[in-house]
């Protein structure tokens, strides 16, 4: 079994399960990297475009998933700067987790989170954050979520380094140009080989693994469906999410639209699906 494979199947084998029986309807989002608002802030622009469609979810009654790297705490060592800045969000899941419709996962970017619940204290309550869930009940095949690090060397077993390189290298160099070659979502290259381990491994688990990490969305149909991807909430002027409502699961968008009148309002669009869950 590969390095790979072996961090995979241990996260599977540590998974929080939740039943589709309790929560028919459940929204997976992922990469927010919350930061503290200021230029270096990647997820600031997109800000209105999630809060717009974290109130859709909850007024609709649906579970929110967070599928890592939530906030953005390699660039910035405090979360209460985060907390300060991005206050009503963090209230709005308040009331998710006042209806137990709250489940966080933590990724590279927040794995500080790791055996931790100190991200609510702020609003005095305290809630655990998984490396991984599993969705399952009247499925042939469960589905698997994690955020996507499992298994990358830079990312997962030199995480620490990495966030180092990240805070005092990449990110200034990043202003004049340099891409981070740390980071998934930035090597195309990386993200094929990602994507294609994920696919092998939801192959030979007869599984279907829904991540992140990438910021790449991907909804293959049924009889593809093997790896599914949520995206990321910091694409250019997008949030992107997978949304599983009554056996089904759709790819959608949330963006800035305009009516004839050149007003702006906040629109949902299908990307892929609906499709039947195996």
């Amino acid at each position: 079994m590969s390095q790979v494979n072996r961090r995979i199947s241990k996260a599977f084998k540590g998974a929080k399960t939740i039943s589709l029986k309790d929560y028919p309807k459940i929204v997976i989002m992922s990469d927010c990297h919350r930061g503290n608002g200021s230029w270096a802030d990647n997820f600031i622009n997109n800000k209105p475009l999630y809060i717009a469609a974290l109130k859709y979810y909850y007024i609709n009654n649906f579970a929110y998933i967070e599928l890592g790297d939530g906030d953005e705490l390699w660039e910035n060592r405090s979360f209460k700067d985060i907390y300060q800045i991005h206050k009503e969000i963090y209230n709005i899941f308040l009331d998710y987790y006042k209806k137990d419709k709250l489940f966080m996962v933590f990724g590279n970017h927040d794995r500080i989170k790791e055996n931790s619940k100190y991200m609510m204290s702020s609003l005095n309550i305290s809630i655990p954050f998984f490396e991984s869930i599993i969705i399952e009940n009247g499925l042939k095949k469960p589905l698997f979520l994690f955020h996507g690090y499992q298994g990358d060397v830079l990312n997962d077993y030199l995480w620490k380094i990495t966030r180092w390189m990240v805070r005092y290298l990449w990110r200034p160099l990043e202003l004049n140009g340099v891409k981070d070659p740390t980071s998934a979502a930035k090597n195309y290259t990386k993200i094929r080989h990602i994507e294609d381990r994920f696919i092998k491994w939801a192959e030979l688990y007869d599984c279907i693994v829904i991540a992140g990490h990438t910021h790449r969305p991907a909804l293959p149909p049924k009889e593809k469906m093997s790896y599914c991807n949520c995206g990321s909430c910091i694409h250019p002027n997008t949030v992107t999410a997978l949304e599983i409502e009554y056996g089904k699961i759709s790819l959608v968008k949330w963006s800035t639209c305009a009516n004839n009148d050149m007003s702006l309002y906040v629109c949902k669009e299908i990307l892929a699906g609906p499709y039947e869950l195996p």
